[in-house]
């Protein structure tokens, strides 16, 4: 729920990027517009990450066609046609290991809640991955980089039967404010880059 939280938080941000984009675009009809915080707002803007625009834009579209910030700011990649939850599990464990990154934590949701209310329930299971050197770096920039630890990955099967893998966007933590440090900046991508390949690979059952 934390991670829901901080997303929803960001959703401020994004009416900000729009407000911000408005103002370089439509600058000169603003002219006679006596609102100083703007230009103040604006150049809180500029002090951001370069690709902290394209990442809230892209946040922004995906708001208007989901209409939540959940959808709007995940990755989802689909289990291709004959891979089983099984096998996409297998797959993620073996490239996780492959690279580096530590298997800390499962949470099988669907299963606990079966046993609590003796009713089937949709498939839905959280993997938690971390690579505890690159973790403690980022808690050393900023102690609010905990709440994004460890990465998550959920295999959710949705109405129609049908599993997809879930994974937070990290865009935003990587370039979504100020730019990082350059030693935090690689590592930071490096762990994006191993996550993505964790699910494009459990997807296609790949090990």
């Amino acid at each position: 729920m934390g991670i829901i939280r901080n997303l929803l938080a960001i959703v401020g941000l994004v009416a900000l990027i729009g407000g911000g984009y408005a103002y370089t675009k439509f600058g000169s009809q603003m002219a006679g517009f006596k609102d100083m915080d703007m230009k103040a707002e604006v150049a809180a803007l500029n002090e951001l990450d370069p690709k902290a625009k394209d990442v809230y834009k892209e946040m922004w579209e995906g708001l208007k066609k989901y209409g939540n910030s959940a959808d709007a700011t995940v990755w989802k990649v689909p289990l291709a046609d004959g891979v089983t939850p099984a096998d996409a599990e297998e797959a993620m464990k073996s490239v996780a290991n492959e690279l580096n990154m530590k298997a800390v934590g499962e949470l099988p949701l669907s299963e606990q809640v079966k046993l609590m209310t003796g009713e089937e329930q949709r498939f839905l299971k959280i993997f938690q991955f971390c690579d505890p050197v690159i973790a403690m770096t980022m808690v050393e920039y900023s102690d609010a980089f905990s709440a994004y630890l460890p990465c998550r990955i959920s295999m959710v099967e949705d109405k129609n039967g049908k599993y997809n893998l879930y994974a937070l966007n990290m865009d935003m933590m990587i370039y979504g404010g100020k730019t990082l440090p350059p030693d935090l900046l690689k590592a930071a991508t490096g762990v994006k880059a191993k996550l993505q390949e964790i699910m494009n690979r459990a997807a296609e059952g790949d090990f």
